[in-house]
């Protein structure tokens, strides 16, 4: 592979996995070259098109830039991030992009989809958020069809360092450090499967040296009841758990993966941070952050 070939723009480099993905990458020896929504708004096709027309050779690309459902879970929304892929669709001419690695979501598969979740599994969004993801992927894998490979990554929760709250790991592990109220939604045992950011980012990579053309669900493979997990955050912490039980919720459903697939498309391995070691990695990182912003939880949580 050519040093050209290792050119990468990665769009939505403002976001927690964009940037985490940035630095991941030119760590590795890859050109990545960031785009926020501030230096190229997705929704206007002609401004993708400006960001290649100043390019001289083929590039892979990275698209991760949508709004989350964290966020806001509308119609204008479910409209504004499909704007986004279409508009990358229309403003990308032939022979600019080599492979494309899309960050889609597991919400594609509703709620309570038969288990375990493969790629063959259903499609049956019940959200716009999910919605929006299942139709990217159909407009991603149908241009690669005709031009380039596109990996359709399915991905459950993410977590790591300079998540910024924004994972829902990260949520419950400041909850935790500050010994605020955390809600049980029924009795816990709720089944799921949490990849840490870094392990994300490596199969991003792995992708671009083994281009793939297909949807991939990103998963560990070891779903852990959600109790069992917000117990191993307050043992990492050093913190009591404050909880409060609630009737069971419209996402209180199992969510268990096969991801052989995935280990197949990259060659047979995928090293994966056990949720165990990432708690700590998340754990650590926050109360750097809290230490750094002088803030006294850093001392406290672990008294």
């Amino acid at each position: 592979m050519t040093q050209e070939q290792r050119d990468v723009l990665v769009f939505g480099a403002g976001g927690f996995i964009g940037s985490t993905a940035v630095r991941h990458l030119r760590e590795g020896g890859w050109n990545a070259i960031g785009y926020t929504r501030q230096d190229c708004d997705l929704t206007n096709a002609e401004a993708v098109k400006n960001v290649f027309a100043k390019r001289t050779a083929p590039c892979r690309v990275l698209l991760c830039g949508c709004v989350s459902r964290h966020f806001e879970d509308s119609f204008a929304t479910m409209v504004k991030n499909i704007a986004m892929t279409e508009s990358f669709v229309r403003g990308v001419q032939p022979g600019q992009v080599l492979s494309c690695v899309y960050l889609s979501s597991t919400d594609i598969y509703g709620n309570r989809p038969a288990l375990p979740v493969t790629e063959t599994t259903a499609a049956l969004p019940e959200y716009y958020y999910g919605a929006s993801k299942l139709a990217n992927e159909t407009l991603l894998l149908r241009a690669g069809l005709t031009d380039f490979p596109v990996a359709a990554l399915r991905l459950p929760g993410i977590y790591g360092p300079t998540d910024q709250g924004h994972s829902i790991l990260g949520m419950f592990a400041r909850r935790v450090l500050r010994g605020q109220e955390l809600t049980v939604f029924g009795d816990g045992s709720t089944l799921r499967d949490f990849v840490l950011v870094a392990d994300l980012c490596g199969i991003i990579e792995g992708l671009f040296e083994r281009p793939h053309h297909g949807v991939l669900n990103v998963a560990t493979g070891k779903s852990m009841k959600l109790l069992d997990i917000l117990h191993l955050l307050a043992k990492t912490a050093g913190c009591e758990l404050n909880l409060r039980y609630a009737p069971p919720g419209q996402r209180s459903h199992d969510l268990v993966f096969d991801n052989s697939a995935l280990v197949a498309a990259l060659g047979g391995t995928l090293p994966m941070t056990a949720l165990t070691e990432g708690a700590g990695i998340l754990i650590d990182s926050l109360l750097a952050e809290a230490a750094a912003n002088g803030n006294n939880v850093a001392n406290s949580a672990k008294a």
